[in-house]
């Protein structure tokens, strides 16, 4: 009895964890320039560091917030999201940066104390930001038209 009642937990558990969309873009445009900040994650989870379990669907045309068994949760991947965003807005962009967290111990992000279960299931995000400036503004622009 006490068996089927923690699979319960656990299965309510990871529907919850998967039903929250683990994949972001934030958009903020700044007012006193024509630059807009953007920042896009992604996060997932893993089974030995190494098997995907879940993580926040990166396509663009997705038709859920998460995937099962596929590894979204790379650079790659973001990056792409974040260019896909900068042209189609017809900007250049500068001031990239990126982190990325991985954690090996099992641990809910947000909370400093990890569960010494190293390895089992583990956590990954990959962050990027960076300021896109209209196209004509950007200095790549300034270079192309001083070489004409």
């Amino acid at each position: 009895m006490k068996f089927v009642n923690v699979c319960r937990i656990a299965m309510v558990l990871g529907t919850a964890l998967c039903l929250t969309g683990c994949f972001t873009i934030q958009r903020a445009k700044i007012k006193s320039t024509d630059k807009e900040h953007v920042y896009v994650a992604n996060y997932g989870w893993y089974l030995f560091h190494t098997v995907p379990v879940a993580c926040g669907n990166a396509n663009r045309d997705r038709w859920l917030p998460w995937v099962m068994f596929r590894d979204d949760v790379t650079m790659d991947k973001v990056q792409g999201r974040f260019m896909e965003y900068a042209n189609g807005q017809r900007m250049g962009v500068e001031d990239m940066c990126y982190t990325v967290t991985d954690s090996v111990m099992l641990s809910i992000p947000g909370i400093d104390l990890p569960i010494p279960v190293p390895y089992l299931l583990t956590y990954r995000e990959v962050q990027l930001s960076g300021t896109l400036v209209s196209a004509d503004r950007h200095p790549t622009a300034e270079k192309e038209d001083g070489a004409k």
